[in-house]
Formats: structure tokens, C-alpha cells, sequence
């Protein structure tokens, strides 16, 4: 088993599907909240990965901007909230049976049709600090506790990534990031894309 880039075609109508599911979300945690969306890869479509001939997920971060209920310090209602508003909004909106869950570092949600997986994706909240590092909402499930967990590499990484590009190093990261993303399904160390994502940038440009 091993990755390889995914058929843009099927990403597109995918992609489609869960900015829609995403959209209406921010609808509804709009007294709360607004954020931005973000595909992994800071929105490139290029980088979406799939393992052998299975569905393939899809990894977006969310990122808190404007936090309206001074929440930001209660990290275990922010999950709380997102996890109920994507409940409702697929409900309203996906045939077949959806599951929602809770996950360490995202909310994660799949989609099943006929007793087979359609597609999941995972959603990371995250919030930019002071230092201009990100952190990622955690559930620590050994404490039970919900933290900010700071995003290793994050720093500055839109501007490093648009530098990767301009420099002409696109293919050869795109390379890079797929040797690394099998690296670690072998080590099955459960690394995130946006982890990878970072990691791969880190090489490139520091």
C-alpha cells in the first residue's frame, strides 16, 4: 500500500462537496465565530493524496479569526460547537449515513453509502498566536483535556510556500511531500498532512 496523487477530476467534485458542507458551518457558528478554510497545501489541490484504491479524505484547517464570544480560552466548547453545527449541517444536507466524531487534533467526518466509505475528511481548528506560530485545537484523551497546541514549522508558512513556487521547486516538492507522506503510512505514526505539509516546506525553504 502507498499513496499517490489523487485524479483531479474526482478532487474537484469532492473539494465542491465539502466547501459546501464548510460554507454552511460558517453560517452557523457565525455568532461565534468567523474563520477561513483552507485546503492542505494552503489551498492546492495538487497535494491531495490517495492510498491504493481507497477513498481518499480530504485535510482542510480552519482558522479562527474573529473569536465574537471570548471563547478562545475555553477550547473544549469551541470543539463542542463545531462538532454540533457539522451534525446539523450534514443532516440537512448528505444522503447516507454520517458519522461525526471527535477526533485527537480534528473533527472528523465520513460519509457512508451502501456499508462502504464514500469519503471522509478531516477539519484542524486552529488559531495564529502572538508569536506568529499556529496552534491546533487538541484533545488530549489521556487527561481529557482540550489544549492549543502549537503547529510545529508554522511560522510564516503562506509566504514560504508562495516563495517554493516562485523559485520553481513546485515539482520537486510535490515529489518530496509524497515520499514523505509513505515514509510515515509505513511507520503508520498517524502524522497529519498538514504536519507533512509543513515538514516538506521546512526542507525546502527555512
Amino acid at each position: 500500500m502507498a499513496y499517490r496523487f489523487a485524479n483531479q477530476s474526482e478532487v474537484k467534485e469532492l473539494t465542491a462537496c465539502c466547501m459546501k458542507i464548510l460554507y454552511a458551518v460558517q453560517d452557523e457558528v457565525s455568532d461565534y465565530f468567523t474563520f477561513d478554510i483552507r485546503l492542505i497545501g494552503s489551498g492546492d489541490k495538487r497535494l491531495v493524496t490517495q492510498n491504493s484504491d481507497e477513498s481518499f479524505d480530504l485535510d482542510y484547517n480552519i482558522i479562527l479569526q474573529k473569536d465574537k464570544k471570548g471563547l478562545l480560552d475555553n477550547p473544549k466548547q469551541i470543539k463542542d460547537i463545531f462538532v454540533a453545527r457539522f451534525n446539523k449541517v450534514l443532516k440537512q444536507c448528505v444522503s447516507g449515513y454520517i458519522h461525526v466524531s471527535d477526533s485527537t487534533s480534528v473533527v472528523t467526518v465520513k460519509i457512508i453509502r451502501n456499508n462502504r466509505l464514500e469519503f471522509s475528511f478531516d477539519v484542524a481548528i486552529i488559531v495564529e498566536g502572538d508569536d506568529g506560530y499556529f496552534y491546533r485545537l487538541t484533545h488530549d484523551k489521556r487527561t481529557d483535556r482540550y489544549i492549543w497546541n502549537q503547529v510545529k514549522q508554522s511560522a510564516n508558512y503562506f509566504e514560504r510556500f508562495k516563495a517554493v513556487k516562485e523559485n520553481g521547486d513546485w515539482m520537486e516538492f510535490k515529489r518530496r511531500y509524497l515520499e514523505l507522506k509513505n515514509m510515515h503510512l509505513r511507520r503508520q505514526d498517524g502524522v497529519k498532512s498538514f504536519s507533512i505539509f509543513l515538514e516538506t516546506l521546512n526542507e525546502f525553504y527555512r
